[in-house]
């Protein structure tokens, strides 16, 4: 099985707010790029569409079931990490409201949680919960086709780190544009990097 992990496309992040699990729309230039990430998809044929169900998720994957004439399945355990209180404030605000917080996550956010949020190692636990127990168990999932996943750059970031066996931290050296693509492949045993963000594994 090849799964494919689809950013959402762009959505308004000018005034630098925190976006988590916050339900944004697309920003103009995302809703405009839609049609080519969807046209995009759908000439790689996958036969399984899964979304994270937050609208700028929910939108791109409807575009490509529709095309394809699949079912799409939206699933909140597929969601951005969440910053919990500090979501949709301004950095700027959690800075001068909650800034011994806000240090403490910044010097450790694979293992600290905004107050009433997820910790980025909380996020993958969630994420590699769910692959294990939808895609690959035994009579859920299946060592052929491909299912493509739109999603957010955190996921996309805690799974390339999993699979490739790097420090949750580290995962962040990689890029995740919007609309960008990271595939990997199941053998029915293991998990294996094919695709980062356009570049080709070694």
């Amino acid at each position: 099985m090849i799964l494919t992990f689809l950013r959402h496309p762009a959505i308004d992040a000018t005034d630098e707010r925190c976006i988590g699990q916050t339900d944004v729309e697309l920003s103009p230039e995302g809703q405009t790029a839609l049609i080519s990430l969807a046209d995009n998809a759908c000439r790689q044929r996958p036969d399984r569409i899964l979304c994270s169900d937050l609208q700028r998720c929910r939108l791109l994957g409807e575009a490509i079931a529709t095309r394809l004439g699949l079912c799409l399945e939206p699933d909140p355990i597929w969601r951005e990490v969440s910053f919990g209180r500090w979501e949709n404030r301004t950095w700027r605000d959690i800075q001068k409201e909650e800034s011994r917080a806000l240090s403490e996550w910044m010097a450790d956010f694979e293992k600290v949680s905004p107050p009433g949020g997820e910790s980025f190692q909380q996020l993958q636990a969630r994420v590699l919960s769910a692959i294990s127990s939808r895609l690959t168990t035994p009579g859920k999932g299946s060592s052929e086709g491909h299912t493509f996943l739109v999603t957010h750059a955190g996921v996309i970031r805690a799974v390339v780190s999993a699979f490739s066996n790097l420090p949750l931290r580290r995962a962040f050296q990689y890029p995740v544009p919007y609309g960008g693509q990271t595939s990997f492949h199941w053998n029915g045993a293991d998990w294996s990097v094919l695709d980062v963000v356009g570049t080709r594994s070694t």
